[in-house]
């Protein structure tokens, strides 16, 4: 299989080496990568450019700084940038990366063989490890049975034509699961692979803690699920962060958008969402109990 990853990075000298280096080692390299520096401020771009002589199958592109950070458009608009140099490519499977991971060499050989084993499989990933706010130790970041991280979410060709591409705001990595899914294809990461997101959530420049929940809150009205679902992720998320203000910005960001009438996604969409919601519910039910297989199958 031919893979193509693109990465948006904005501002990263002090991982997208870590990154670079994780590619450069793979056992099974990619056809294309080609990494998106949306207006960065820093060296991240002289950074990238020192690897290109010694990687022929990356390319570099620039784009003028817009004088902030638009989190989840942005990263859309970048990675389709990206997407105008390779859409004219005979490829399998396509990947958004983000610029400040670290993670192994087997990895995207792993990816692969996976999608080669399982043709129903859509879009696949890994488990994701990062540091909390408060701690330096690493911790793994639990997500829903057949959610994939948005840091790292691989795509087969066919499913990413079936779901019509990303959305060009924040939930993007949340949409597609629940895209891809309606049109009968399998999602969920590789349990058995480890991704090191070295930049936890709510630091990057230019966001903070309260962007960045409130954005969760904004994208939890838009996508259209059951609120009790909603309100039970805020009581996670603020035991998790152990910071009661995480539950008060989400909800924050989800009713601010629902006072401003913030057009939400289909109908069909939405209940397909709720159905997926209750599935994942009565999973994790099943779970505590002993009763459900490993979290690992997709």
């Amino acid at each position: 299989m031919k893979i193509i990853i693109i990465t948006p990075v904005r501002d990263e000298e002090e991982y997208i080496n870590f990154t670079i280096e994780s590619v450069l080692t793979q056992t099974l390299l990619p056809y294309r990568w080609v990494i998106v520096d949306d207006g960065s401020t820093d060296n991240t771009g002289k950074i990238i450019q020192s690897y290109l002589d010694s990687a022929p199958f990356m390319q570099y592109i620039r784009i003028d700084d817009r004088g902030y950070r638009k989190p989840g458009q942005g990263v859309v608009q970048a990675f389709y940038e990206g997407f105008k140099t390779i859409e004219h490519l005979d490829y399998d499977a396509i990947a958004k990366m983000d610029g400040d991971l670290k993670f192994g060499k087997e990895t995207f050989q792993t990816i692969v063989k996976r999608f080669e084993d399982e043709p129903q499989l859509g879009i696949t990933g890994v488990v994701r490890y990062e540091h909390t706010t408060k701690e330096q130790q690493l911790k793994r970041v639990t997500v829903a049975k057949g959610h994939v991280t948005g840091a790292f979410k691989f795509y087969r060709k066919k499913c990413f034509e079936d779901i019509g591409g990303l959305i060009p705001r924040a939930g993007w990595d949340g949409v597609d699961i629940v895209k891809a899914r309606m049109k009968g294809w399998k999602t969920g990461e590789i349990d058995s692979l480890k991704l090191f997101h070295l930049r936890p959530t709510g630091t990057s420049k230019g966001e903070g803690l309260k962007k960045a929940y409130e954005k969760y809150g904004d994208i939890s009205y838009y996508m259209g699920g059951y609120f009790w679902y909603f309100a039970l992720r805020v009581i996670i998320r603020s035991l998790k962060r152990r910071n009661p203000l995480v539950g008060f910005y989400m909800m924050k960001g989800y009713f601010n958008s629902r006072r401003n009438g913030i057009e939400r996604e289909s109908p069909d969409f939405r209940r397909a969402l709720r159905k997926l919601q209750l599935e994942r519910i009565i999973f994790a039910t099943k779970h505590l109990l002993g009763q459900a297989d490993e979290l690992s199958e997709v």
